[in-house]
C-alpha cells in the first residue's frame, strides 16, 4: 500500500462538472465525518459474554481440548500451541482434562507474572483483544490515494504435476477463507552484516505485533460465523529471525533478499523466495493439520522516519498467497493501527481484490474460488457502492463492514440458504456398495463400499474440497441407522471405504440404506441394494424328495416309491418325517437303519389306494444333532386317479 491524495480524485469520478474549489470543501467534510467515526470508541475485535482464554498444561492434546469444546457448543477462534486457546467456551461447559484455567476478564498482573512462553503471549494478546481500540487516524492521511497494494506471485519454478487429488494441492494454500488456517509470523532483525542495522525488534513491540495480527484476524472471524474460523499461530514474535539487510531502508522490491535468508534459516532453503514460503506454509498446514496456510512477514520500523520501504510502501499481499508485508509503524497509521491494516491485507491472501480508486480494479474482474465480480470497486460505474474493508480499511473496520462481492471472492456465499457456504456445500456419494452373506449364518450380511465428497466445483481455479467424510451408517428395511466403520480406523478424507456387519436379518427381501455425514453438515442418503435374506437353516440342512416309479394293479396304480435324502452342513442328521397333505408328521426310517451322519437316505413307499381321487401333496424335513429343522421341506405332488368301473348290458334281438 502507497499513499498520496485520494479524496479529490474520487469526488471527480462520481460528480465530474464540480469545481476544484466545491471538491474541497466535499473532501473536508468528508474528513470530518471520518473523524467522528473514529472518535466512536471500537465495536470491532471486542469478545462476546462467553469468550474466554484457556490455559493448557504441558502435554495436553490441544485438538482435543478443541474437539471437546466444539462439542459443548462452543468455538475456537485462536490457538497458541501448545499452551493457550482463545474462542467462545460455554460459561456452564466443566473443566475438562488438561485445562488450567479459564480467564473470562483480562489476566491480572499478578498471575501474568507466573506465564511464559505461548501462555504469556496468549495471555497479554487476550488482555489486548478487551482493550477497546481507541487509536484515531491522523487527518492529513485520510486524503490519500492508494496504489494497488494486492500483488501477484510468481508461479513456481519447474513444470508441476498434474494432481488427481480433491484436497487442495501444495500450491493451495489459500483458496477461500473458511475452516482452519495456520498463521505464520515472522520477524526479521537485520544483523549489520550487508547493510547498516538501524532496527532492533523489542520485547514489547514484538507482543505488540502479535495482538495487532491477532485482533485483524479476530475481526474477519467474527464476520462470517458460517465460515467456522480458527487461527493457529505459529509465533515468530517470540524470536525475530536474523538477517544481514536491513528491510526497511530497501525498496520493497528487494525482499527476494532478506526472504530468501530468512527462509532457509527456517529450514526452507531453495532458489526461489516464493517457493521457500510456500514449502512453510505447507510445513505448517501439515503440523497443526489445518486447511490453509499463509506467512505475514513484518518489518521493523521504529526508528525509520516514515516507517515506509524506501520506494513508500508500507503494507502488500499476494492474492491466493503465500504471503503478505507490513511495516510496525504501519505508515502515517501508527502500529496501533496494524489490525485494520493486516485485515485489508488478509483479504487479498484469500483472493479479494482491492476496491479503492487507484488501484484500477474494474468491476467486472472476478477473482476467487467462486469467481465472483469485483462490483464494488470505486474503478468505475460498478453495482455497488457499500462501505468495505477492502476499499477503505479504517472505518470499514470500526463498522465491521465487508460487501457482498468481496464476501464473494473469499468464498462466503450461500446459494441455496441452508447455512453452508457454497465452496463447502459439496456432493456427496456412494462410489461402491458390495456384500457377503456369512457362510454359517446366512442371514448375516457383511458390506464393503466407499464414499466420496465431490468439491464444489471453481469456475475460475482448480477445484478442490476440505470437507471430510464425517459418519457414513446404514439401515435396512428403513430401520434404524446405525454406524458403519472406516476401514482404516478413521473418517479424515474425503474419500472413505467402509465396511460393516448387519445383525440376524428376517427372512426376504430387504432394502439397505445408507446416510453419508461429511464435516460441513452435507447429507447424503440412498438405497445400496436389496437383498434376498435366506433362513440360516435353510442353508445348513437340506432335504431331496425323488418319486422312483408306480405299482399298479390291473392298470390302476396302487403304490409309489419315493427315494430322499437329508443333509446336514453344521451337523448329523438325527431324524426325517413326512406327511400327504395336511395329515400328521410321520417319521422315515434310515435306509442304513440308524441316523447318524451328514447325509442320509431314506425310501418310501405311499399306499395310493388310502389316497382319494385328485390331487396330493407329498412333504418330508430333515432334523440334525442341533435340534435345527429344515424350514423347506421337500414336496412333490401325488396325483390318485378315479376308477373306472364298465358295465356290460346282455345283447337282446327282437323277433321279425
Amino acid at each position: 500500500m502507497k499513499l498520496s491524495g485520494r479524496c479529490s480524485n474520487r469526488i471527480t469520478q462520481q460528480w465530474p462538472g464540480i469545481g476544484g474549489r466545491f471538491r474541497s470543501l466535499v473532501c473536508l467534510a468528508l474528513t470530518l465525518a471520518i473523524f467522528v467515526v473514529w472518535a466512536v470508541p471500537a465495536l470491532a475485535s471486542q469478545p462476546s459474554a462467553e469468550q474466554a482464554l484457556v490455559l493448557l498444561a504441558p502435554g495436553t492434546h490441544v485438538d482435543a481440548v478443541i474437539e471437546a469444546i466444539h462439542l459443548g457448543g462452543g468455538q475456537v477462534t485462536h490457538v497458541f500451541p501448545p499452551q493457550a486457546l482463545v474462542g467462545e467456551v460455554p460459561p456452564d461447559m466443566p473443566l475438562l482434562a488438561g485445562v488450567l484455567a479459564v480467564h473470562r476478564q483480562p489476566v491480572d498482573e499478578a498471575t501474568l507474572a507466573t506465564l511464559a512462553g505461548p501462555a504469556l503471549r496468549a495471555a497479554q494478546v487476550w488482555n489486548a483483544l478487551l482493550t477497546p481500540l481507541e487509536a484515531p487516524i491522523s487527518l492529513g492521511s485520510l486524503e490519500a490515494e492508494l496504489v494497488d497494494d494486492a500483488l501477484v506471485a510468481a508461479p513456481p519454478e519447474g513444470m508441476q504435476p498434474l494432481s488427481m487429488d480433491l484436497a487442495p494441492d501444495y500450491y493451495q494454500t489459500s483458496e477461500f477463507f473458511i475452516g482452519r488456517v495456520a498463521v505464520g509470523i515472522i520477524l526479521p532483525e537485520s544483523d549489520g552484516s550487508v547493510d547498516p542495522s538501524t532496527e532492533d525488534w523489542t520485547a514489547a513491540e514484538r507482543t505488540q505485533m502479535l495482538g495487532e495480527i491477532t485482533a485483524g484476524l479476530d475481526w474477519w472471524a467474527a464476520r462470517e460465523p458460517n465460515a467456522h474460523l480458527t487461527f493457529v499461530y505459529d509465533d515468530g514474535t517470540a524470536a525475530p529471525i536474523t538477517t544481514g539487510y536491513e528491510p526497511i531502508s530497501r525498496p520493497y522490491t528487494d525482499q527476494s533478499l532478506w526472504i530468501a535468508e530468512v527462509m532457509a534459516k527456517k529450514g526452507h532453503p531453495g532458489t526461489s523466495y516464493f517457493d521457500q514460503v510456500r514449502s512453510y506454509n505447507n510445513a505448517l498446514r501439515d503440523a497443526y493439520a489445518t486447511d490453509w496456510a499463509f506467512t505475514i512477514f513484518v518489518v521493523d520500523s521504529s526508528s525509520d522516519s516514515d516507517n515506509r520501504f524506501s520506494n513508500g510502501y508500507f503494507a502488500y499481499a499476494y492474492l491466493g498467497g503465500p504471503f503478505a508485508v507490513m511495516t510496525y509503524g504501519n505508515a502515517a497509521h501508527g502500529p496501533d493501527n496494524v489490525h485494520a491494516v493486516a485485515s485489508h491485507e488478509i483479504g487479498h491472501i484469500f483472493l479479494a481484490l482491492d476496491q479503492y480508486y487507484s488501484a484500477y480494479q474494474p468491476c467486472t474482474r472476478r477473482s476467487g474460488y467462486l469467481g465472483v465480480e469485483n462490483q464494488n470497486s470505486q474503478y468505475g460505474a460498478c453495482l455497488s457502492d457499500e462501505l468495505s474493508i477492502m476499499s477503505d480499511q479504517f472505518a470499514a473496520y470500526r463498522a465491521g463492514a465487508v460487501d457482498e462481492y468481496a464476501r464473494g471472492q473469499l468464498g462466503w456465499r450461500d446459494s441455496d440458504d441452508d447455512g453452508i457456504l457454497d465452496p463447502m456445500d459439496t456432493t456427496l456419494g456412494v462410489i461402491s456398495a458390495d456384500y457377503v452373506a456369512d457362510p454359517e449364518h446366512p442371514n448375516v450380511l457383511a458390506f464393503t463400499g466407499s464414499v466420496q465428497d465431490a468439491p464444489y466445483p471453481s469456475p475460475l481455479r482448480r477445484s478442490a474440497t476440505i470437507n471430510t467424510i464425517a459418519q457414513v451408517q446404514y439401515r435396512v428395511a428403513g430401520g434404524e441407522w446405525a454406524d458403519a466403520q472406516p476401514a482404516d480406523g478413521t473418517f479424515d478424507t474425503y474419500l472413505e471405504a467402509f465396511n460393516f456387519r448387519t445383525p440376524p436379518l428376517p427372512t426376504g427381501e430387504l432394502e439397505v440404506d445408507l446416510r453419508v455425514i461429511d464435516s460441513a453438515g452435507n447429507q447424503l442418503s440412498q438405497a445400496i441394494d436389496t437383498v434376498s435374506v435366506v433362513d440360516p437353516v435353510d442353508s445348513i440342512l437340506d432335504t431331496t424328495l425323488t418319486s422312483l416309479e408306480q405299482q399298479s394293479d390291473g392298470g390302476e396304480a396302487t403304490q409309489i416309491f419315493y427315494s430322499g435324502q437329508g443333509i446336514s452342513s453344521l451337523s448329523y442328521i438325527a431324524g426325517i418325517y413326512y406327511r400327504i397333505d395336511n395329515a400328521a408328521w410321520q417319521p422315515v426310517a434310515a435306509e442304513d437303519g440308524v441316523f447318524d451322519e451328514a447325509m442320509e437316505n431314506f425310501i418310501l413307499t405311499i399306499d395310493l389306494t388310502q389316497l382319494a381321487p385328485g390331487e396330493h401333496q407329498i412333504q418330508a424335513y430333515s432334523v440334525d444333532g442341533e435340534g435345527n429343522m429344515d424350514p423347506s421341506p421337500a414336496t412333490d405332488p401325488i396325483f390318485r386317479q378315479a376308477s373306472t368301473h364298465y358295465v356290460f348290458l346282455p345283447l337282446v334281438i327282437a323277433a321279425r
